[in-house]
């Protein structure tokens, strides 16, 4: 009897071939092989292959927000933005596949192209503005616009993460991990931290 495919046996499958090799391994006769279907099967879930990278992308995000989310187990907003920061980079080491799709390979962002939200509208991103916005409320930081503030974080982040993803800082993790916590401590000192120690100052590791 022959097998059928599901949108989900699909999708977990397109994900393997992902994490295997980045998106340039996912194509439909590959999946339907893993799936063990036709590739015509693939074609009554997904329209093409730009909806199929659609779908993993989305659920990079997705994971990233789980990621983010474990901030909310702390007691105050400060430890709240600072495991924010902390969960940020262990979802860039623990998934550097999806990192790189979601936010810096070429491909992946020419197919994506206006199919996705506008990166304001991402709630990993508004997860951010929310961390930083209720740190302003509680006297922590004198912001003007949270998402801008946003945004200056998000900056210095990504460039730090995607630089050693790409094995441009030639450190060991332990290193980048030491790395990345300071340069998020005197972000927050330049943004006028009032806090004691600024977010970040304590690398906390898995």
């Amino acid at each position: 009897m022959p097998r059928v495919a599901t949108k989900e046996s699909i999708l977990t499958h397109a994900r393997e071939l992902f994490r295997a090799g980045g998106a340039d391994r996912i194509t439909m006769r590959a999946v339907a092989k893993r799936v063990g279907v036709t590739p015509m099967a693939i074609y009554r879930h997904f329209d093409n292959w730009d909806e199929l990278l659609e779908a993993v992308i989305e659920r990079g995000h997705a994971t990233f927000l789980t990621y983010l989310q474990r901030a909310l187990a702390e007691p105050t907003p400060a430890a709240r933005l600072a495991r924010a920061g902390q969960e940020y980079l262990n979802f860039a080491l623990e998934h550097p596949r999806d990192y790189a799709a979601m936010f810096t390979h070429p491909r992946v962002s020419q197919a994506m192209r206006g199919k996705t939200p506008h990166w304001r509208d991402f709630a990993t991103f508004r997860f951010l503005v929310d961390r930083l916005r209720e740190c302003g409320d509680a006297g922590l930081l004198d912001l003007g616009d949270p998402e801008a503030a946003a945004l200056s974080t998000w900056a210095q982040v990504h460039g730090l993460v995607s630089l050693y993803v790409a094995g441009r800082l030639h450190l060991g993790e332990r290193d980048f991990r030491a790395l990345y916590a300071r340069s998020v401590t005197d972000l927050f000192r330049g943004f006028g931290w009032r806090g004691g120690s600024p977010p970040a100052a304590t690398v906390r590791h898995r």
